[in-house]
């Protein structure tokens, strides 16, 4: 007989809503699991409220920034879980959840291959110790029924008409930023598509001018519903390797991701994405190691004095390509 659990508690303080999308298909796999049992999930602002309403999760507990041992060990005080999986291994946080005896896995980044996506990777891992089944399920966040109504009326006011295709330059590093926003926009104009961008520090990118719509600015769960709406529309929504597209592939969206300093392989998004891989040749990318890459913090090319060659190396002709084949959006270059 499989083992199953009562009290679950999956810990993910990476930081980033990419981090967290990636980690769902495990949530939920472990819900599937052990019906009934109370499965809590310690993570971080703003991406805690993206679980607030998913029926695996019984309760979504905050871990504040530079604190967060100290919410693994409050948690841990506060309720003894039977089962505890965990993304996170700084800070003596691994050693702090083995230490207390109960059943644990805190190493889902042990020996990783290159080409086996991360998401994937976790739930392998959960599926060889024994505490998952089934088929892999690809992220998925839950919206509620007033949220998707919301988010269609938002999207309505913004582009009455046609197949929308957000556009989501802001990378949070300069490794992922693409340069080419302003030429796809402009195809996109030309072939009469409407475009929307969405800025977390800028919302209306001195390139956007006359060219795409900003979205105002809302707060995280309103945005997943105007992805979801974009869905319904036959649109799709196109970024770098961040957490918002990753928001948008979770509740239906179709996604064109760029992909320069990760690589698709690895970081890539589930079917139906189209993943774009920037100089997948390249001899300083490391797929399972991204954080000693050279260009990493600093965005210091050592291909390029004008930036990530990787990023840049994704034309806008590739993206139309893939908006395309995507959603059925034809666009061309200025000189066609």
């Amino acid at each position: 007989m499989p083992d199953r659990f009562r009290d679950v508690l999956v810990v993910d303080l990476l930081g980033g809503l990419g981090d967290l999308c990636m980690v769902l298909p495990s949530v939920h796999a472990l819900a599937r699991r052990n019906p009934g049992a109370a499965l809590r999930v310690l993570t971080h602002a703003p991406g805690d409220a993206l679980l607030r309403t998913d029926p695996a999760v019984s309760e979504v507990v905050r871990a504040a920034k530079g604190h967060e041992r100290a919410a693994v060990v409050a948690e841990l005080d506060r309720r003894r879980p039977d089962l505890v999986v965990c993304t996170t291994r700084y800070d003596g946080i691994a050693e702090e959840i083995e230490s207390r005896g109960m059943r644990s896995v805190t190493d889902l980044w042990r020996r990783p291959p290159a080409d086996e996506p991360v998401a994937r990777r976790y739930w392998r891992i959960l599926a060889a110790e024994g505490l998952v089944d089934g088929a892999y399920r690809p992220p998925a966040l839950h919206l509620t029924a007033a949220e998707r109504r919301a988010g269609a009326a938002a999207l309505h006011r913004l582009a009455p008409t046609g197949a929308p295709v957000v556009l989501v330059p802001e990378a949070g590093m300069a490794v992922k930023r693409w340069p080419h926003w302003r030429a796809l926009a402009e195809e996109l104009a030309r072939a009469g598509a409407p475009a929307l961008v969405v800025g977390e520090r800028d919302p209306a990118p001195e390139w956007a001018a006359g060219l795409a719509r900003p979205v105002p600015p809302t707060d995280l769960r309103s945005l997943a519903a105007l992805f979801a709406a974009v869905d319904g529309r036959g649109g799709a929504v196109v970024g770098p390797d961040t957490g918002p597209v990753r928001v948008a592939a979770a509740v239906g969206a179709r996604t064109v991701g760029l992909f320069g300093p990760t690589l698709a392989a690895r970081y890539g998004l589930d079917a139906p994405a189209v993943d774009l891989q920037g100089l997948p040749g390249c001899p300083h990318r490391r797929p399972t190691a991204i954080t000693e890459q050279v260009c990493w913090w600093e965005a210091r090319c050592p291909l390029s004095p004008e930036g990530p060659a990787c990023m840049a190396d994704i034309g806008p002709d590739a993206v139309g390509a893939a908006l395309s084949a995507a959603i059925g959006v034809t666009t061309s270059p200025a000189d066609a």
